[in-house]
């Protein structure tokens, strides 16, 4: 991912919309999925120092019990210490997530 463009940032109180999310996710060429109302992340290695930084600046956050990253899309929810998410919602991948979002062919 070289030349990471400048997302800007945004306060709790005003969160990325699920469509911003899947905009990131799909001009980044990330492995997003769609759980709910959240989006999760999950690389097969370790992502490099610079996509990690943009994930963090995008309002992704590590789950290290899960090895995932999330990004709420400004919903919040109770803590899931003792539930999978993925097994209450349907999943579905980015490209599934773009089309039904009504963003075009993915």
């Amino acid at each position: 991912m070289e030349n990471l463009p400048k997302y800007p940032t945004r306060s709790k109180s005003n969160q990325h919309s699920i469509i911003e999310v899947l905009e990131f996710c799909k001009v980044q060429s990330l492995p997003a999925r769609v759980v709910g109302r959240w989006v999760w992340l999950k690389f097969d290695n370790k992502p490099d120092a610079e996509i990690r930084q943009a994930l963090k600046d995008f309002g992704f956050r590590w789950s290290r019990r899960r090895g995932q990253w999330s990004h709420s899309c400004g919903h919040s929810s109770r803590p899931a210490r003792s539930y999978r998410p993925w097994d209450k919602y349907q999943t579905i991948s980015l490209d599934e997530a773009y089309v039904n979002a009504g963003l075009g062919v993915a």
